[in-house]
C-alpha cells in the first residue's frame, strides 16, 4: 500500500472538506434565507439558522477527534440548538446569524492554530506527536541494543498490525523469536505478546488462558501500568498495547529509515496510548 493509498491520507482529506464545510453552510443557509425572502417567501427565519446548526456540530467533531480538547468548540452546538428552536423575526434572525456564522468561522482558525492538528494529521507530518515523543525518550536506553535489521523487523510488525494484516504480523513476530537471539529480554517478551495477540485477532479466538506477560522488573518501560481492578479481558488488551508501543520504540530509535512510513503508523499508536 502507498502512503497515497493509505487511510490517513483520506481521512486528512475528509478533515480539510469538513473545516471548509463550516462557513459554507453556516454563512450560506443565511444567505440563501435572505434570498428567499427577498423573493417573497415569507419563511420563519429561524429555519435559515440550520447551517449554523449544522457548521456547530462540524466544528464540534473537529475538536473532539484532536488530542487536546477545545471546550468552547465542543459547546457550538447547544447554542446553535438555542438560536434553532427560538423564534425571530427577519431582522434580529438574520444578525444573530451573520453574527454567529462569524464566530464559528473565528473560532475555526483557533481550533486549527492554537489546538494543534488532528490525530490523522500528526501522523502525516514531520514530528511526532508530543505524548508518543515523550515516551520514544524514555525507553531510549532500553530497545536501542538491537541490530538495525532487527528493528527494521519491529516496524514491520507495526506496520502489519495497524493494517489489520494480523496473519502476517504473527509469522513476522514469530520469524523474530526463532531467529535473532540479540533481543533484550524485554523486546522478546514484546514480540512473543504481539504474537499471540495477532494470532487471536486473525482467528477471532477467545483470550488464551494463561496469557503472555510482561515481568515486574519491565514495568517501568511500559507505557500504560496495569490496574490491579481491570477485568482479565482489559489486562489482556492494555498488555497488548504496551508491546506495541515498545516495538514501536525500539524501530523508531534503532530504524532511521523506517521513520517516515512509522510516521503513517502514529494514528493508530496514539489509540493505543490513550
Amino acid at each position: 500500500m502507498t502512503l497515497s493509498e493509505t487511510p490517513i491520507l483520506s481521512d486528512l482529506k475528509k478533515h480539510q472538506y469538513l473545516e471548509l464545510a463550516i462557513p459554507l453552510l453556516s454563512f450560506g443557509a443565511t444567505l440563501a434565507g435572505v434570498l428567499l425572502w427577498k423573493m417573497g417567501f415569507q419563511i420563519d427565519f429561524q429555519y435559515f439558522s440550520i447551517g449554523c446548526v449544522i457548521g456547530s456540530c462540524l466544528l464540534a467533531y473537529l475538536a473532539y477527534i484532536r488530542p487536546r480538547k477545545d471546550i468552547v468548540a465542543l459547546s457550538t452546538p447547544i447554542y446553535a440548538f438555542i438560536f434553532f428552536v427560538v423564534p425571530t423575526d427577519y431582522m434580529s434572525g438574520l444578525t444573530l446569524q451573520l453574527l454567529y456564522a462569524v464566530s464559528l468561522t473565528l473560532l475555526l482558525v483557533r481550533l486549527k492554530y492554537r489546538f494543534g492538528a488532528t490525530h490523522t494529521a500528526v501522523s502525516l507530518g514531520k514530528e511526532l506527536s508530543p505524548s508518543i515523543k515523550a515516551y520514544l525518550t524514555e525507553t531510549h536506553n532500553a530497545v536501542t541494543g538491537i541490530s538495525p535489521s532487527d528493528a527494521h523487523q519491529a516496524a514491520l510488525v507495526i506496520s502489519q498490525v495497524s493494517n489489520g494484516e494480523y496473519a502476517l504480523a504473527a509469522r513476522s513476530a514469530g520469524m523474530i523469536m526463532e531467529q535473532s537471539a540479540e533481543l533484550p529480554g524485554v523486546l522478546t517478551r514484546a514480540f512473543a505478546i504481539v504474537h499471540e495477540h495477532a494470532i487471536n485477532l486473525e482467528l477471532s479466538l477467545p483470550r488464551p488462558e494463561p496469557y503472555l506477560n510482561f515481568l515486574p522488573e519491565d514495568e517501568e518501560l511500559l507505557a500504560k501500568p496495569l490496574n490491579p481492578e481491570y477485568s482479565e479481558d482489559r489486562k489482556f488488551d492494555t498488555i497488548f498495547d504496551n508491546a506495541m508501543l515498545l516495538l514501536f520504540s525500539a524501530a523508531w530509535n534503532t530504524s532511521e529509515a523506517d521513520r517516515s512510513h512509522l510516521l503513517t503508523c502514529q494514528t493508530f499508536m496514539l489509540k493505543l496510548l490513550e
